[in-house]
């Protein structure tokens, strides 16, 4: 072969070389007629939350920055179909999770945060509880961890006021996934007990008043390979309950729970309880406090398809993102109106309906629309007795079940309330006072931040 011929054929251009490079440019064409074209979302239902704005446009934020910045962020935040996309990035990333024997941890775990020491044999019940603990204590044994004293990390949350020690996705036995909380402990129980026995002090005898701490959904379903890691909210509730006042009647939900825990009492893919588990608690406090109630045979069932709840926003997991779940309430069917007040107890909203219209994955807020506001509930039971809830979030799935058994209910959120307590209730002729709250808050933050703020302020 010539010396010619080769350098002629080496300065040829490989045929496979100008396909890569068409592929390569067709490939961004469309990437970029794709993010040019196709509609932009303006929220985001797997994440619950509304997307970046696009911003408006200031000659100063442009030389500032803020608008070119605005506009990255409104781009990167819309991309089309983005919910697709997160699908498909929850179900790669999952795999990067710890997982053991089925079950990925996310978020943890870290060192037992709490004040106990080491668990008793029997759960200790004040005398003015009310409820079995027989099946709580048969079952405890293997849930039980010898408890470790540490400090507080408050990296350990997963929203203000839930002391979390990392979450578990696992497939169960009903063939579905769940997402659990394990429980970091309960360093501020001591504290939650003062100050329900300084409301009691404070009221005298005109109020009676109530405690109904709610386990989460770990303290059943958590498997005891984790053990080590999840502290025991039984011994928690049952050591407040323990310590109570004798003006204080504790709710002993925490057995009632056990007794349905293979009913779906608590939501897969949320933190919180499906009013099921609400119901049942519920009825153990009317029963505690001799007020009528209502069979849920009486109520209106409402099923909610396709619900995703906030876990999937905190794991990310591509397990729980395609198992979406059904969220079922009831609706009472005996007269009642709804007024709406902010947090100072100003009127906002007359005759406004408690059951607020929500997207499907934020139906737990669907109950009175969220937490930042007063809640005042007029019925026509017409029996005298007046009803305020302190709580944290988990108390409003239990609401509707107490509009057949009090005459007027006050619904209020201990981190939203911003005027003193104890004067609020005797101007309002309250007749009972139940605290209700999971675990996490009543033996954490929320305890901790806003107990004694709304009994003095």
């Amino acid at each position: 072969m010539s010396k010619g011929k080769h350098l002629k054929e080496k300065k040829g251009v490989s045929p496979w070389i100008i396909a890569n490079i068409a592929a390569v440019a067709l490939l961004f064409a469309g990437i970029t007629i794709y993010l040019l074209v196709f509609e932009r979302p303006v929220e985001s239902q797997i994440e619950r939350r509304e997307l970046a704005k696009f911003p408006e446009f200031s000659v100063a934020d442009f030389f500032s920055g803020d608008f070119t910045d605005g506009v990255t962020e409104w781009f990167d935040d819309t991309v089309p179909w983005r919910d697709g996309f997160k699908n498909i990035s929850s179900n790669i990333t999952k795999y990067m999770g710890v997982s053991f024997g089925g079950v990925t941890v996310h978020g943890g775990p870290a060192q037992i945060v709490t004040t106990a020491s080491s668990p008793a044999t029997e759960p200790p019940v004040s005398e003015n509880s009310v409820g079995s603990v027989s099946e709580a204590t048969e079952t405890s044994a293997s849930q039980t961890t010898e408890a470790t004293t540490t400090s507080y990390d408050p990296k350990n949350e997963i929203a203000p006021g839930v002391q979390t020690n990392g979450q578990l996705v696992m497939k169960r036995s009903d063939g579905h996934y769940w997402a659990c909380s394990m429980y970091g402990g309960g360093y501020s129980r001591d504290t939650f007990v003062e100050q329900v026995n300084a409301f009691a002090e404070d009221l005298g005898d005109d109020v009676q008043v109530y405690v109904m701490t709610a386990p989460t959904s770990g303290e059943y379903y958590i498997p005891h390979e984790y053990d080590q890691y999840n502290a025991s909210q039984k011994d928690d509730i049952f050591y407040m309950a323990d310590h109570f006042s004798d003006k204080v009647i504790n709710v002993d939900c925490y057995s009632v729970l056990l007794e349905h825990s293979q009913e779906p009492i608590y939501l897969r893919t949320d933190y919180h309880w499906q009013p099921l588990g609400a119901y049942y608690a519920a009825e153990a406090f009317a029963k505690a406090a001799d007020v009528p109630f209502a069979d849920i045979s009486q109520l209106e069932r409402v099923d909610v398809e396709g619900y995703m709840g906030s876990m999937y926003s905190t794991t990310q997991d591509g397990d729980l993102l395609n198992d979406p779940e059904t969220f079922t309430y009831y609706k009472p069917t005996n007269k009642y109106t709804t007024d709406y007040y902010d947090t100072s107890f100003n009127i906002e909203f007359e005759k406004w309906p408690f059951f607020i219209d929500m997207p499907v994955n934020d139906s737990y807020s669907m109950f009175m629309g969220g937490d930042r506001k007063i809640v005042k509930v007029t019925t026509d039971v017409n029996n005298g007795r007046k009803l305020v809830v302190f709580k944290d979030s988990y108390g409003n799935a239990e609401i509707p079940f107490y509009m057949n058994s009090f005459e007027e209910i006050y619904v209020c959120d201990i981190r939203y309330f911003d005027i003193n307590a104890v004067e609020f209730i005797k101007e309002q002729g309250v007749t009972d006072l139940l605290f209700s709250m999971c675990t996490f808050s009543a033996a954490g933050v929320n305890c901790e931040k806003y107990m004694e703020k709304i009994r003095t302020q």
